[in-house]
């Protein structure tokens, strides 16, 4: 049953979530505990076991359970919650028990899995909201601590399905080019590369949960900078929706325009949206993650780089106190 809480100074819900009981498990014979609050998130996604509506998604979970029980001699299912594709969040060992997801995390870490989707596609909308309210509620009941980290781990697994040769995981994630948001044509001053620094931005803007209207928060971004703030083009190098996508702004090879003193030396990200009270979700701090480390692995970034929210350089709010709290656990934060 859904009920509405206050997490972080906003309102959310709590989603809905199918018991053990109610999914028809096992009796639970794990006995490892977990001593909240946890310090770290770990997210996976489970292929291979496509459901979209409960009784198919229980009768899933009842085999991945025979499955680690027997095959892999685990005392349960790996995960401490398990969120469907049809919206609804499953307890696996719920809050009180260690997984079995990642070796050296498992008595630090709440590990969650997405399943249900497709091969090949990424978790529905419905399944990210639930993953982010089931987020907020482990933070406010005390399950999992405010400044969790989230290790750039995020593995994709393929659980029931027959196996098949692994490809390398992609070095950078994708990234919506300026043509596809049709961006002004321009000519600014070109980056010094690598980039020393990494500056972390919000927009203060309207946030964007679907592709079409990030587009449109981008075209709208680099009007107002350049025909109200005389920018040469929009000021970020890359902008981040909740949506989980990347827009190209100025892109590696040109100057931002975000924060004086440091526009020609830093990559400015910008998440569209406010974040003072209430942090981007999962999916869009994961984008930005892998952008930085896209960054690294391109030459664009130094491997010694340093990472600092807006208002550690600039007298300003951005890129918001929620925003911040979660940056400060990420690698080479500024201390």
């Amino acid at each position: 049953m859904a009920m509405t809480l206050e997490v972080l100074g906003m309102a959310a819900c709590l989603p809905t979530i199918v018991s053990r009981k109610e999914w028809e498990a096992r009796p639970l014979t794990c006995t490892a505990l977990l001593s909240p609050p946890a310090a770290y998130l770990i997210t996976e996604q489970l292929m291979g076991m496509e459901c979209q509506e409960q009784n198919s998604c229980s009768q899933k979970l009842r085999v991945l359970q025979s499955h680690s029980v027997h095959n892999k001699g685990w005392c349960d299912v790996a995960f401490n919650f398990l969120v469907g594709d049809d919206g609804r969040v499953y307890e696996g060992v719920g809050w009180h028990f260690q997984g079995l997801h990642t070796q050296g995390y498992n008595n630090v870490s709440l590990g969650i899995a997405f399943f249900g989707n497709k091969i090949g596609s990424s978790p529905s909308p419905a399944a990210l909201a639930a993953a982010e309210d089931l987020i907020f509620y482990a933070i406010q009941k005390g399950h999992l601590s405010p400044r969790y980290i989230q290790p750039l781990l995020l593995k994709e697994e393929n659980c029931l399905a027959p196996p098949n040769p692994k490809t390398p995981k992609k070095a950078c994630p994708n990234i919506t080019p300026r043509s596809t948001w049709e961006a002004r044509q321009t000519h600014c001053p070109q980056m010094a590369l690598p980039a020393k620094y990494v500056i972390i931005i919000h927009t203060a803007g309207t946030s964007c949960n679907v592709s079409t209207d990030c587009q449109a928060n981008v075209r709208y971004t680099q009007s107002f900078h350049m025909d109200k703030q005389g920018f040469c083009d929009i000021g970020y190098h890359f902008l981040v929706g909740q949506d989980g996508g990347v827009y190209e702004g100025v892109g590696w090879h040109i100057q931002g325009s975000h924060t004086y003193g440091y526009n020609d030396i830093a990559l400015g990200i910008a998440f569209m949206g406010n974040f003072v009270e209430k942090p981007p979700n999962a999916a869009a701090l994961k984008a930005a993650q892998d952008l930085v480390q896209c960054a690294v692995a391109k030459g664009y970034l130094a491997p010694n780089y340093l990472l600092m929210g807006h208002s550690d350089v600039a007298n300003t709010l951005s890129p918001g106190k929620a925003l911040y709290d979660i940056i400060k656990t990420w690698p080479h934060f500024k201390l």
